[in-house]
């Protein structure tokens, strides 16, 4: 996964740039999102890896997918995908593109995994708590984990804030095994 990650920030990095300087972001970050999708059907990825399909004949399907929000800068960016045999990088390229958006946009996507479920004043607290953190407006989403035993786990970006009990539970055990 993050081999592939690495392949992909370069394309994602260029696309973005492009799509911020021409004013297409959500232009682009819908288009990626739609090839994304597509390249992770099962029945049209492998149409799409038969050897005897050249890379303009995948450009075209892509154009076919995006339809209306086709550009001829993004049969260009398809085009060089297509040429370098990295098609199936969309779904991370998408991904690191809607980073690099959210970064632009000074917003920090966080997922919060609880133990139990938590109120809506917990979520509140926890939100601004992270928003001074990250100096960001902070999107959060919850889910209930009950294998943490008590507290939460917190994933923003590259960033892991651990702070449940089964972390400290197999702290103490490292410790005691020492």
């Amino acid at each position: 996964m993050a081999e592939l990650l690495t392949l992909a920030r370069p394309y994602a990095k260029a696309a973005f740039a492009y799509a911020s300087e021409h004013n297409v972001t959500d232009e682009w970050s819908t288009a990626l999102q739609m090839l994304s999708a597509a390249v992770q059907d099962e029945a049209f990825s492998a149409y799409l890896e038969r050897p005897e399909l050249i890379p303009t004949a995948q450009v075209k399907l892509f154009t076919q997918i995006l339809g209306e929000a086709q550009s001829e800068s993004l049969s260009n960016f398809v085009a060089l995908l297509a040429e370098n045999d990295r098609l199936s990088l969309l779904p991370e390229i998408a991904t690191e593109y809607e980073d690099l958006k959210s970064q632009k946009n000074n917003v920090v996507d966080v997922v919060i995994e609880s133990a139990l479920p938590l109120t809506a004043v917990q979520e509140q607290l926890l939100t601004r708590a992270l928003e001074k953190r990250f100096n960001s407006t902070v999107t959060v989403s919850v889910t209930v984990n009950p294998a943490l035993i008590a507290g939460v786990v917190i994933h923003a970006g590259d960033q892991v804030i651990d702070d449940s009990a089964l972390n400290k539970l197999e702290k103490m055990r490292t410790r005691l095994l020492a």
